[in-house]
């Protein structure tokens, strides 16, 4: 492997911190809504369908409860929605890096938990987002913990995280295309249009006057090309450049078209972390 820029493991902190925040922030107006016993669907009868893997809300407060720690739900609610977002806020500053790291993904895990009917990708790549971040030394460059520590970074093994996460994504694009691929539905097009007018008033206009070209057909075959390919476009010098810029209008296209703002953010900022930021030039700055 090339030399390696250890600055994408403060660019994966940052961002994949930054994302968070914002998506948790935009579930404000409808958190009570989403959470609450004023919400659509009760706390308690949404865990009733939980496989109970790790904590809901409502599992917690019976567990406390068990301990001898008895906590009305609004109350456990109330701490967990202050303590997420200032988990959030210290990972991305790099202070108390591995315990605001930690504290983020078991409180995002808890709150997706809670409402596992509504969940979707962004959530399930966030917890995946986090989780290196637990793992990795992302710490270790560009961190506040660097300052008051008076500490020099600590980057060993960081080329052995970066191919872990490159894996991560090349096993995760190839099964996405695979799984498209076996249908038909990718392989006409269908599920592009279908993509497009399931979220019509999200997208920035309207594609229909390609209805009679074959414009949804090479994009969809475009698209399983884009992710089984991943592996070897994105491992292979010459082709990287362009593939990384398929993937990524591939994601803003899921943007702008399906409305899936914080899923196509976090899955830019994973690619850019894994194939882009690693290959910039590199200072001398330590932290």
């Amino acid at each position: 492997m090339a030399a390696v820029n250890p600055g994408w493991l403060a660019f994966l902190r940052v961002n994949v911190a930054s994302i968070a925040l914002l998506h948790f922030w935009s579930l404000q107006p409808d958190f009570d809504l989403l959470f609450s016993y004023r919400g659509y669907v009760y706390p308690d009868i949404l865990d009733a369908t939980h496989d109970h893997v790790f904590w809901t809300l409502t599992s917690l407060q019976q567990t406390l409860a068990g301990a001898g720690l008895p906590l009305a739900y609004e109350s456990l609610l109330l701490a967990a929605r202050w303590a997420y977002p200032l988990c959030l806020l210290l990972l991305g500053l790099g202070l108390f890096t591995r315990v605001a790291a930690v504290g983020a993904l078991l409180l995002q895990l808890l709150f997706t938990q809670s409402i596992h009917l509504y969940q979707y990708g962004a959530d399930a790549f966030t917890t995946v987002a986090l989780f290196y971040c637990c793992v990795f030394p992302v710490g270790s460059r560009y961190a506040l913990d660097l300052a008051w520590q008076g500490r020099k970074p600590a980057l060993a093994h960081q080329g052995l995280f970066l191919t872990w996460l490159r894996a991560h994504l090349g096993l995760a694009y190839f099964f996405s295309g695979l799984d498209k691929v076996i249908g038909p539905t990718w392989r006409n097009g269908e599920a592009i249009w279908k993509a497009l007018h399931s979220h019509a008033y999200f997208s920035v206009f309207s594609l229909d006057f390609l209805v009679r070209t074959p414009f949804f057909l090479l994009v969809g075959w475009l698209t399983v090309g884009l992710e089984m390919g991943y592996a070897l476009g994105m491992n292979y010098r010459r082709s990287r450049p362009w593939w990384l810029l398929g993937i990524v209008g591939m994601h803003l296209g899921i943007g702008l078209f399906m409305g899936l703002f914080f899923f196509s953010a976090l899955m830019i900022v994973l690619n850019l972390a894994a194939y882009y930021a690693p290959t910039l030039p590199q200072t001398d700055e330590p932290t």
